[in-house]
Formats: C-alpha cells, structure tokens, sequence
C-alpha cells in the first residue's frame, strides 16, 4: 500500500490549454513519486476539456471543468474576458487593467484567467472541512524523493514561509501583502514587520483554516466571498497571500511555519536543452523534492515547455 494511502489530503492544479506541455509533465512525475496515490483534481478552464479528456483515464485523477467548480456568474465573466483579453493582446489587455484599477471600468479584467484560477483553489479547497490540498502549479515537476511529511505535521497546519521585513518588499509582492492585511483587518503597525513572502507551490490549503476564513470574508463584507475578491482591483489580491494572513492573525489552529527548502525553481528555461540537464540531475538529489519550471521571467520572456517536454517525459518514464 501506498504511504499515502487513507489520507484526507488531495493534489489540486487548476490548468489551461496554455499550460498543456507543463502539466503533461506534472502528470508524468507526480505518478512516478510517492504521492502518485492522492487524488489529483484538475481543474481545466471549460472550453479546454477536450485537450485534458485522456488525463481522466490516468489512476486518481479527477477531471473537472471551470464551469463545475466556479458560480455560473462568474464563468459566463471568464468565458467573455478570455475572448476579449485574445483579440485585445497583452498591452491593450494589461492596459485595461489598469483603468479597472484606476476607474472600475472595464469589468473585464477582473475574470480572467489568472483570477478564475484563484478562485478554483478557494473553491475546491473548501470543498470538504477535514481535507488537506495541496495545490501544483502545472508548471511543477515532483520528484521521486516527494513525501506525504512534507504537507503535514501532527496537531499543526503546515504553511510553507519565507520572512522579510515589509519595507523591503517591492512590486506585485508588496500590493498582495497590503491587500491581504486589508482583507483581514490587520494592517501592520511598522515597516520593520517580517511578513511571509512565499507565494509558489507547492502550496498547503487546510479546508478547515480555509472554511473560516471564507466565511470571515463574507461575515465581513456582507457578499459572497468569490464577488467580493472579485471586487478586489485586479491582480492586485492573491489567495496564497489572504489565506496566509487570516491563518496567522486570526485561526486558532495551531501553524508550523516551515521553510520552503525541499523546492527548487528555474526562473530560465530558454535553453532546452540545459533545462533537461538541469532537472535529470536535479532528480537525483534526494533534497530536492519539487521542481518549478517557469515559462517566463519577469513577463518580459515567454519560453513554452514544448522544446523539452518530450525529452524529459522520455526520461521520466524510464523511471
């Protein structure tokens, strides 16, 4: 039997057609490692299901669709601002941002996908009190040293951290930190604050931290909690960053903050073929347990996995 067999925990990666190449090698790795027993839901942007149909075949995968996941409202949004943000382009699109921000108009903006994915975590995440999600980004490659521990600590959440001092943030890290502090009622009394400024995955959601925190936002605010992040100027709110800070401002559970070290990150994936390199040596070291491969630095590069997806899959299923 597995080891992590019986457990209430279960993987999450919201995806897209975008990221088809990322997560057909998420898929691979993730069923090679330890953790190959958990469920994995996946949850497709609804017009994409077709591309993503032969991974509900694989063992423990469930398949869902963005229109089962989130409120008809807001996929009837999601659907129009992918087709609007497709013909504007990314200036016109970034620049329709903006005047959201500024003016609250266009609406659009606010559905896109980078949102709609955010809520699909909230969403199934709160699905059931006593279960653990981890979320995957489609851009994560598990290695054969993963572990069922590295989510879990008996009588404690695991929440991954790293600590700075707020008045060193910059950037959308620093608007996601003040948004959140706003969202909980907690904003901070000094600039040499450490916050926690992790924000990739894997990352821990715990339904029953998460189930709270939901309705604290709903108590708070008099909406339901999905309309009003949604409110929220976009990409301006991040849910990794409000679930950190109502977990450690207002739950009463118990936390081990613990450091991201098992986590590995090429922030360059230009090169194909040093990113094979890199990542058939990285799987070796018995430290390194998850592996993120960007496809883009700073928004001003776009590298697709294409030119070494095949390669590695090659690799990873000799394994």
């Amino acid at each position: 039997m597995s080891e992590t067999a019986g457990t209430d925990t279960i993987v999450l990666t919201p995806t897209w057609a975008g990221d088809l190449d990322h997560f057909r090698l998420l898929r691979a790795s993730l069923a090679r490692s330890p953790l190959a027993a958990l469920e994995h839901h996946v949850v497709v942007q609804t017009e994409d299901l077709p591309l993503f149909r032969k991974f509900a075949e694989e063992p423990n995968v469930v398949l869902r669709s963005t229109a089962e996941v989130l409120p008809p409202i807001v996929e009837k949004h999601r659907r129009r601002a992918r087709h609007i943000g497709a013909h504007a382009g990314r200036h016109l699109t970034r620049i329709s941002g903006s005047l959201r921000r500024t003016l609250g108009w266009p609406r659009w903006p606010s559905y896109t996908g980078w949102h709609t994915q955010q809520l699909c975590k909230l969403a199934v995440a709160s699905e059931r009190e006593r279960a653990t999600t981890i979320v995957l980004d489609s851009d994560v490659v598990v290695t054969p040293s993963a572990h069922i521990n590295d989510f879990r600590t008996p009588g404690a959440v695991v929440c991954f951290a790293q600590w700075q001092p707020l008045s060193s943030l910059r950037g959308k890290v620093r608007k996601w930190v003040d948004n959140a502090a706003e969202l909980t009622d907690t904003i901070p009394t000094s600039e040499a604050q450490n916050v926690n400024t992790y924000f990739d995955t894997p990352f821990v959601l715990d339904g029953e931290v998460l189930r709270a925190m939901l309705s604290y936002l709903e108590a708070r605010s008099g909406l339901p909690w999905w309309q009003h992040l949604l409110n929220q100027p976009p990409r301006r709110w991040s849910e990794f960053g409000l679930y950190k800070q109502y977990l450690k401002t207002w739950s009463r559970q118990p936390v081990d903050w613990r450091a991201p070290e098992q986590m590995h990150y090429l922030f360059d994936t230009s090169n194909a073929a040093a990113v094979v390199k890199q990542v058939t040596h990285l799987f070796q070291r018995p430290d390194i347990h998850y592996i993120t491969l960007h496809s883009q630095s700073s928004g001003k590069h776009d590298w697709g996995a294409s030119d070494y997806t095949e390669s590695l899959l090659e690799w990873i299923n000799t394994l």
